[in-house]
């Protein structure tokens, strides 16, 4: 399986692993949320009653800054940290990687039917511990282009670094790749179920496709960086991640 995940990576910058997270730890890692979304309703003195979408959006309409916190301290549950060392998980990035490396930003995302935060298609390597990273992406829920799943330009890792700029999309700030760059390419929207993972390298232009569904697009997402690509050890000036820039 490691040569193969290895192939796919030199060839296409992504790996696709089916059914690698089971129906239990999906389970665990949304009800986490959903404990969290209760605990901020409570605060709110109300009682809602429905699934986490329901929730979710009912906490949003009641106080949307609330909501956005609940967000922000969602990544520091105990059950996204065991998805991110899930033994099977470490095992092959210890392969790919053949070195120490250390984990980083384990998150759980939400992409409602507003799609207030879409991301044009980007490089990951903007915002990382180390210039040798992968990123694993899970969908916690089932995706495909109609409810706006990973898309990706297959191959397009081999460009290296690329330039970027600024994006607005309503009234949110993003990077994301020069449009002349990605103008004519062919873009793959991926069609996976929950609990499928997507590895993919920093320089694979990857970015989320238009939920046109009316559920929300639960994914979870983590970081694995290689030491030998941390310039925060090596430069007492370098900054601790690696910096965007948009000139070069």
């Amino acid at each position: 399986m490691i040569q193969r995940i290895k192939k796919e990576l030199s060839q296409n910058g992504y790996s696709i692993l089916k059914s690698f997270y089971s129906k239990k730890i999906i389970l665990e890692t949304l009800e986490s949320y959903e404990m969290n979304i209760d605990y901020c309703i409570k605060l709110k003195k109300k009682n809602i009653k429905g699934n986490l979408d329901e929730k979710y959006l009912a906490l949003e309409k009641m106080d949307k800054k609330l909501k956005s916190r609940s967000y922000d301290i969602s990544k520091f549950h105990s059950s996204l940290s065991r998805m991110a060392v899930n033994k099977k998980i470490l095992k092959i990035i210890e392969k790919l990687h053949n070195e120490v490396f250390f984990v980083d930003y384990p998150q759980i995302r939400a992409d409602d039917i507003k799609n207030s935060y879409i991301l044009p298609l980007h490089q990951e390597i903007y915002g990382q511990l180390s210039s040798k990273v992968i990123t694993l992406w899970c969908p916690l829920t089932n995706v495909s282009k109609f409810n706006g799943t990973l898309n990706v330009i297959p191959g397009s890792h081999k460009f290296g670094k690329i330039k970027h700029q600024f994006y607005k999309i309503k009234n949110n700030k993003y990077h994301g790749a020069d449009k002349e760059f990605i103008k004519n390419k062919k873009i793959k929207s991926l069609k996976l179920n929950s609990g499928d993972i997507v590895l993919f390298d920093p320089h694979l232009l990857h970015g989320s496709g238009k939920n046109n569904s009316n559920k929300i697009r639960w994914t979870y997402i983590v970081r694995y960086n290689a030491i030998s690509g941390i310039k925060y050890l090596k430069d007492n000036k370098s900054p601790l991640r690696i910096v965007q820039k948009f000139n070069s």
